[in-house]
């Protein structure tokens, strides 16, 4: 499969996109409100944009850091409607859009299926279906029914990347206590599946000492349930976290053992050390048939069938095919659209390298549509 791409084709996407979203929105005041919010203007994490469908989360779980970054364990949905948010989106000037664009992720500072947000994550799914069509990630712990499930796939066109974390069986009562157990949660892999989609386990994070002795019995479970992938990652902590699951009788040695230094703040989140805990689950997913992966992005990337050589796919061997491009045409792209002086642009296997004068925006678009590390110098 040859995965040709213009840079000119993808940026008029992207205006056209715009002009179209103001038409129908209609109401001045309502897009000045979507321009001027945070959607429109924040810079994507190297595995996407996260779109918030609410803020705060009633679930409350042990290990959450949501709080040290100023949310609450109390949800509310999103004040943009489903348009709007979508507008926002597009008029984004680091994004993509269309299956080119760049990744959007749903469910990073909620839980998108709580009472509060459901029906708020459902019009935002529908929206940006519609209107933008970038390959779009969701990661949830709620229980979804057969009927939830097809509600989902109907508002998608049957194209979404679906995660489920599964993280424990036996500690679930002190980590995630409001959260549906995970019997529901298998649950909701199994209606998933019957819909169409092929969701996948998201094992994150995982917690020395804690839930690294369960992983087998937890991926002997999800093969029972037709389930082949799982996504790990590791843990991040906080003083406020440490002193929660300290406060549970959870064990710290091994979370002590193994962090990476001391925050320097009650809120500054610090990694746990994990690599080799890692190398002890790809090993086992070997073993019992199941397909491992370390970034989210990696995922969604295979659930659409979008080539990617971003440095995340390079590091674990999940780039097999390169898109094309015309070099020459990113150049004029650069100095007609983007007003840029430009000395000379290098493509190579898994960096494009530019020489000139590139503002940031630009770079970070040419990134996500070419799926490639962009360096200027």
């Amino acid at each position: 499969m040859v995965w040709k791409v213009s840079v000119f084709e993808e940026w008029r996407r992207k205006i056209s996109t715009i002009k179209k979203l103001e038409s129908e929105i209609c109401d001045k005041k309502l897009v000045e409100e979507a321009k001027s919010d945070w959607h429109s203007r924040r810079r994507p994490r190297p595995c996407g944009l996260t779109i918030h469908i609410g803020v705060g989360c009633d679930y409350a779980c042990s290990y959450c850091y949501i709080p040290d970054m100023g949310f609450p364990f109390k949800s509310k949905p999103y004040h943009l409607t489903g348009l709007q948010i979508a507008y926002s989106i597009a008029s984004n000037p680091y994004v993509a859009l269309g299956l080119n664009g760049t990744f959007l992720a749903y469910g990073s500072v909620t839980e998108p299926f709580l009472k509060n947000t459901a029906n708020r994550t459902y019009e935002y799914l529908k929206a940006t279906t519609r209107c933008l069509g970038n390959p779009t990630q969701i990661s949830t712990k709620a229980y979804l029914t057969y009927d939830n499930a097809l509600k989902l796939r109907r508002l998608v066109n049957g194209k979404l990347s679906v995660l489920v974390t599964i993280i424990t069986l036996k500690h679930y009562d002190k980590l995630e206590g409001k959260a549906p157990n995970p019997e529901l949660r298998f649950q909701t892999l199994y209606n998933l599946k019957k819909a169409g989609f092929n969701p996948v386990l998201f094992l994150r994070p995982i917690i020395p000492g804690v839930n690294d002795y369960e992983i087998k019995d937890i991926l002997e479970k999800a093969i029972s349930y037709d389930i082949n992938r799982v996504l790990i990652g590791s843990l991040r902590v906080t003083l406020r976290i440490m002193s929660k699951l300290k406060a549970l009788n959870i064990p710290l040695r091994e979370i002590e053992k193994r962090i990476l230094r001391k925050p320097k703040s009650f809120n500054e989140q610090v990694p746990v050390k994990t690599a080799d805990i890692k190398k002890k689950i790809a090993k086992l997913c070997e073993k019992l048939g199941i397909k491992i992966y370390y970034q989210a992005c990696q995922v969604c990337a295979e659930d659409f069938n979008i080539p990617c050589c971003l440095p995340c796919s390079i590091k674990y061997g999940c780039c097999k095919e390169d898109i094309n491009y015309d070099v020459s045409e990113v150049k004029a792209f650069l100095e007609t659209i983007g007003k840029g002086k430009i000395r000379k642009v290098v493509d190579r296997k898994y960096v494009l390298n530019i020489e000139g004068n590139v503002r940031k925006e630009f770079t970070l678009f040419l990134r996500w549509v070419l799926k490639k590390k962009v360096v200027v110098k």
